[in-house]
């Protein structure tokens, strides 16, 4: 089995070499990667649409629709990959200024609270003890207004 790899291995390095645009190193470092995009960046890039490095720069975007959308854009617009790059970066800029709000935060903890360790600790038991008091003390403070 070892050696039907190796052969494969030789096989696919001389038409890597054949083909004269990289080694077999350079293929699995930047090319096998791409088969990890989301499938609709690696449907464009299967298509040739977009070039691989504008396809990896997309693919950083986290939300799907807005991933998308720049998808589009940069095939219809025909962007380059400094035009892409820097979107890119005004879009996670404009995520992280969208901060959550007080009440989304809220309920994040309490759902990782949920799901902690905490409850295996002791000492972890009474701090939460103590913040749910100070929790409780602040919702009838409020509802006895």
């Amino acid at each position: 089995m070892t050696e039907n790899v190796f052969r494969q291995m030789e096989t696919i390095e001389s038409i890597l070499l054949a083909i004269g645009k990289f080694s077999a190193e350079s293929f699995r470092v930047s090319r096998i990667p791409l088969l990890n995009l989301p499938a609709d960046v690696l449907e464009v890039l299967r298509f040739g649409q977009i070039e691989y490095t504008k396809a990896r720069a997309i693919a950083r975007i986290q939300d799907e629709k807005t991933r998308i959308q720049f998808l589009e854009d940069a095939k219809v617009l025909n962007l380059s990959l400094s035009e892409i790059k820097r979107k890119i970066k005004e879009i996670e800029q404009q995520s992280k200024s969208e901060t959550p709000s007080l009440k989304n935060k809220a309920d994040d903890t309490f759902r990782r609270l949920k799901k902690s360790q905490v409850w295996d600790d002791p000492k972890k038991q009474a701090k939460v003890e103590k913040l749910l008091a100070q929790l409780n003390a602040l919702i009838e403070d409020d509802i006895s207004k």
